[in-house]
């Protein structure tokens, strides 16, 4: 697929204006991975200079190209012609060349001259900065003379928007719905670097005097919302950490309008860990997530079956898996799905060998179908039971972890194995549990109940989830 096209398929499905079959085309043909310009060092922030990423990492700022050839980025080097103390995301007024950033709470502008490095100028907020008050109660206070207020607001993660006279940023303000808000300010024509007094997006399309309440899905919500992102003026994506979300932080995308409804991006773009930020190119969507233990890029790239994949699924459609079952391959059955009328290179299980599931010490273990997120044994009696055994304990919280056999693809496996850990999570919330209660997570084939497993036996021993009580 056309990868301009298959991007757009997927922001307009993300965004409400293209059914979940475009959708499904795109998240089952790609997975999002670390990107080649990740360190070991955490990533701050992640915004667009035309057609180049920008990215902070320990307190500088970085562009990187987007390779023609794939998704990732590639030939990222320092952004040399400006005072690169950025913290967090920068954003880009393309009509006057003119890039904006935070650094200590306070919201800086610089004009990109690529002959010579200009001094960024802070912006003059309306309510927010260069506050000067009278003196009172004093002996001077007849002289009239003001002093000015330490700037107390601390603005975050600007997005610029509407031809470079409106900034949305990431804010904890007076009036806010709680937490951090996105707020918005508005060029003041005429006046130099001078911006009106900040306004909660919330308010957009609402008369002065309108104190209706929030709806409960709305952009704000009484949790912290960040990292705004603005796709056409209309479109905005950002994170938050509202009860919602999968995890801590999340990807959502709503329209700019009065009561609009914030919605949880894919689980294939979101993940379990903390997903911070989303940026849109014509090319490719970028993800700013701790997935792997610290906040990284992450790009989409192309899943495809590797050769070795090709080579073991060749071998395991030539033997009947009654005639040879150490032959359990974790990526056959899906790869093969096409042609699933046809019993050669598909698991013929044998109830003798199955392991049971059941409850062992502080884990009740669920096993599952071959390169399936199906369990092997009856749903509903299987999930009763772990729902009485967590409800022993409502005091506590469990994890919830998803594992695999060790044979196919790291990629694929690791999928798979969320995949499963979120069905059984999914499903013991509808039977009530409080999802308070519950985390899940996966493994991949990175822990193994048998490890070095050969016969099928084994190997399904290794298809497993495991919810885990933890100490209160």
């Amino acid at each position: 697929m056309n990868k301009r096209i298959a991007t757009y398929l997927l922001l307009s499905a993300l965004l409400g204006t293209s059914g979940s079959a475009t959708e499904k085309e795109f998240t089952e043909g790609f997975e999002f991975l670390p990107s080649s310009v990740n360190t070991a060092d955490s990533v701050s922030g992640i915004s667009l200079i035309g057609e180049k990423v920008v990215f902070s990492r320990n307190d500088s700022t970085y562009y990187a190209e987007q390779d023609s050839a794939s998704f990732d980025l590639i030939n990222y080097e320092s952004a040399q012609n400006w005072n690169d103390k950025a913290i967090g995301q920068t954003t880009y007024d393309t009509t006057t060349s003119t890039l904006y950033y935070s650094a200590d709470g306070k919201l800086y502008s610089v004009v990109l001259n690529p002959e010579k490095k200009q001094s960024p100028k802070a912006l003059t907020i309306q309510g927010v900065t260069n506050l000067r008050h009278e003196f009172e109660n004093t002996s001077i206070a007849s002289r009239n003379w003001r002093y000015k207020e330490r700037d107390t607001v601390k603005i975050y993660n600007p997005a610029i928007a509407n031809g470079g006279t409106r900034i949305y940023f990431s804010a904890e303000i007076e009036g806010g719905l709680g937490g951090k808000d996105i707020w918005f300010i508005d060029k003041i024509e005429g006046k130099n670097n001078k911006w009106s007094k900040p306004q909660n997006i919330s308010k957009i399309g609402k008369a002065a005097n309108d104190t209706t309440s929030a709806p409960t899905n709305a952009i704000n919500s009484a949790s912290n919302e960040d990292h705004p992102f603005l796709v056409n003026d209309s479109t905005i994506l950002f994170s938050s950490d509202r009860q919602a979300s999968l995890s801590g932080w999340n990807l959502y995308s709503a329209q700019i309008e009065t009561g609009a409804e914030a919605k949880l991006l894919p689980d294939e773009i979101n993940s379990n860990a903390d997903d911070k930020a989303i940026v849109e190119t014509d090319r490719s969507l970028y993800v700013l997530s701790n997935r792997n233990g610290v906040d990284q890029i992450f790009s989409p790239f192309p899943f495809h079956v590797s050769k070795i994949d090709e080579e073991l699924l060749a071998d395991v459609a030539a033997v009947e898996p009654e005639e040879n079952p150490t032959q359990g391959n974790e990526m056959a059955e899906n790869l093969s799905s096409s042609n699933s009328n046809n019993s050669k290179g598909k698991e013929k299980e044998k109830r003798g060998s199955q392991p049971e599931s059941g409850q062992e010490g502080n884990t009740y273990t669920l096993y599952f179908k071959f390169s399936q997120d199906i369990l092997i044994d009856d749903y509903d009696k299987e999930i009763k039971e772990v729902v009485a055994y967590i409800n022993q304990f409502p005091d506590n919280r469990f994890l919830i972890c998803g594992h695999t056999d060790h044979i196919g693809s790291k990629s694929y496996n690791q999928k798979l194995s969320v995949r499963r850990a979120k069905k059984v999570y999914d499903l013991l919330i509808e039977k009530g549990i409080n999802k308070k209660q519950l985390k899940y997570k996966g493994y991949g084939s990175t822990q193994p109940k048998v490890k070095e497993a050969v016969s099928q036996e084994d190997l399904q021993k290794n298809r497993r989830v495991e919810i885990i009580k933890v100490d209160k």
